[in-house]
């Protein structure tokens, strides 16, 4: 299975490499489903693995995000990606940060709009842009990546809502259904750092039903 859906099969895996930099085989047997194919489609590992760099010449155990990259001639290498200062450049593949894109992306990690990066083949193409939670890291993600339902948790999405995150942009989806049975309503927007549509500033749906209610009293008090 994971040979027919996955860029990387699991027999491919750099163990050798991996035991190197104190990351032991067993890792992979603790990872999940979903999470092991991302891995072997070349994506960072959703978790943090203390492994062993050299810093100044001398040996450090230190937290970092692990991915397998598949090279021009058919090797498959380990990338470590470590905790780093959060910074945005001025510029990026490309692309020049505004003052306000700075900003979005310090206070809230997404950047709401999609952007034209140039990778390192000189293609250009539409990226989303977030910053990773575990490890700061500077994140872009093809919009082409994402693909937009037309219903999330069983509500199903106006046009306009599905152009908006799309987009890039915020939406608030009224009455989805939680596994749970109950209804809830959240903030909407596309998460580059992990390759989903994240959810935000939860409330119940009973919560919603009492604020109309404390609404329509106040009108009708005011009349």
């Amino acid at each position: 299975m994971e040979q027919s859906t996955t860029r990387i099969t699991r027999e491919q895996i750099p163990f050798s490499q991996l035991e190197k930099i104190g990351i032991k085989k067993e890792f992979a047997d603790r990872m999940e489903n979903q999470e092991m194919k991302d891995f072997l489609n070349g994506f960072r590992s959703s978790k943090l693995y203390t492994i062993t760099a050299k810093i100044n010449g001398e040996q450090h155990r230190i937290p970092a995000k692990i991915r397998l990259q598949l090279a021009e001639d058919g090797k498959i290498n380990i990338k470590i990606h470590p905790i780093q200062r959060l910074h945005i450049p001025d510029e990026y593949l490309g692309h020049k940060f505004t003052k306000e894109e700075k900003a979005a992306l310090m206070e809230h990690k997404k950047l709401d709009k999609v952007v034209e990066l140039t990778n390192q083949k000189g293609e250009k193409d539409k990226y989303f842009l977030g910053i990773d939670p575990k490890t700061n890291e500077l994140i872009p993600l093809r919009s082409k990546h994402i693909r937009v339902p037309e219903k999330i948790k069983g509500t199903s999405l106006s046009e306009e809502q599905r152009q908006k995150l799309a987009a890039g942009k915020k939406i608030t989806l009224d009455g989805m259904t939680g596994k749970n049975g109950k209804k809830f309503s959240a903030t909407l927007q596309v998460d580059a750092a992990n390759r989903n549509i994240s959810f935000s500033g939860f409330k119940s749906q009973k919560d919603l039903e009492e604020k109309t209610e404390k609404k329509r009293v106040s009108k009708q008090k005011v009349g």
